[in-house]
């Protein structure tokens, strides 16, 4: 017993540390740039991140989507298979960024559905990008009558 408390005390040092010691600005622009190394940290990021670091980490991995498909993909995986304390991951990475201008919204869905397109590990992420984008269009059809 007197293991496993040592060790979740331990496990909880390790990830305080990894929280202080990110560079969360850098972390996220390679995020959103799609660089693997970053992709790869990514879940370890997601497990250490409070409200606003999680938000901020669901913002940039959409922008990975489209520049790194597979890797990205990859990443979600990660993190939709466990339980974070502020991410939700592909449910929310996957869905159009509806507070984003007309433009930017329509430029998000054809970057990243032509990317989600090409492999064969997209699927939920492309019912989900096709599912908002259909609601989305309807929701914007009912604000011009």
């Amino acid at each position: 017993m007197k293991h496993v408390i040592l060790l979740l005390l331990l496990s909880g040092l390790v990830a305080g540390t990894l929280a202080a010691s990110v560079n969360w600005p850098d972390a996220l622009k390679g995020i959103a740039a799609g660089e693997q190394v970053w992709l790869d940290k990514a879940p370890d990021l997601a497990a250490v991140a409070d409200v606003k670091q999680a938000i901020a980490l669901e913002d940039a991995l959409p922008s990975s989507l489209a520049k790194n498909t597979p890797g990205t993909l990859k990443t979600l995986s990660l993190i939709d298979a466990k339980t974070w304390p502020h991410m939700i991951g592909t449910d929310i990475v996957c869905g159009l960024p509806f507070e984003q201008p007309v433009a930017e919204v329509e430029d998000f869905y054809q970057r990243t559905r032509m990317a989600l397109l090409i492999t064969d590990k997209g699927a939920t992420c492309l019912w989900i990008l096709e599912a908002t984008y259909e609601e989305w269009k309807a929701d914007n059809a009912r604000k011009a009558k």
